[in-house]
């Protein structure tokens, strides 16, 4: 059986979204475009977020 998360992010005017299927992560934007990535890699992004903040 499938686990489906799925969250609206919208602000701005846009609202992506982001789906999570058992263990793969898919963002989606207003135009059609799509980002599929593992949950190991979304755990690399959170954890990279602050040094990313940080070099703004």
């Amino acid at each position: 059986m499938n686990s489906i998360i799925k969250l609206t992010l919208c602000q701005g005017g846009c609202c992506p979204t982001v789906e999570v299927i058992d263990d793969r992560v898919l963002l989606k934007d207003d135009w059609g475009g799509k980002v599929s990535l593992t949950k190991e890699q979304l755990e690399i992004l959170v954890d990279k977020y602050p040094e990313i903040k940080g070099q703004e």
